[in-house]
């Protein structure tokens, strides 16, 4: 599936997931129609020690459906006792309500994200995306840039992903979990 294949679609708002080894062929999308249009990309390439586990699925699906199993994935753990899980997960819709008034506060941000954050769906959808990419962003194994998801038009990073707020509760759950020393700690800047 090519992105001109996808055009005739553009006549109304239209939101694409692309999980792809090519997903970059969709970071240029063109906009024929002038509807709202959001493209949330796959990284292209991943560390070689979470390629190997990639034979169970996609690690970006995997955050889009189930971020604090693909945060374990990322961080190697196979289990985590119920009730710490629990906590992470409760401690996730909170950095998930975070994220949302992120999004909605930031000037910078493009419409064509704020069309679609009414549905609750594709709102979760976006929300998941951006801790996704926030957290491959500090994880010590997601060097490349082209190991982190991206999106069409793109997020303003600053006020989403590269947020100290984010970054903070990033850790803090890497903390919860023990895996802290798998994340960089220090701000974007610095290394």
């Amino acid at each position: 599936l090519h992105p001109g294949d996808l055009f005739p679609f553009t006549r109304k708002p239209l939101f694409v997931i692309v999980d792809s080894s090519n997903s970059t062929a969709y970071k240029n999308f063109t906009n024929l129609f002038g509807q709202p249009l959001v493209c949330l990309l796959s990284p292209t390439v991943y560390p070689k020690s979470v390629q190997d586990q990639s034979q169970r699925g996609s690690l970006f699906t995997l955050f889009l459906y189930s971020p604090l199993l693909a945060f374990s994935s990322i961080c190697g753990l196979n289990s985590v006792r119920r009730g710490l899980w629990e906590r992470a997960q409760e401690f996730l819709r909170k950095v998930f309500r975070d994220i949302g008034q992120m999004i909605t506060r930031s000037r910078s941000i493009d419409q064509a994200f704020l069309q679609f954050f009414g549905d609750e769906f594709l709102r979760l959808l976006l929300i998941r995306f951006v801790f996704c990419s926030a957290a491959l962003r500090l994880h010590k194994l997601f060097r490349e840039s082209r190991s982190f998801p991206e999106s069409y038009p793109e997020l303003p990073k600053q006020d989403t992903v590269e947020s100290s707020l984010l970054q903070k509760h990033i850790l803090e759950l890497a903390t919860m979990l023990d895996v802290q020393s798998l994340f960089w700690d220090d701000s974007l800047e610095s290394y």
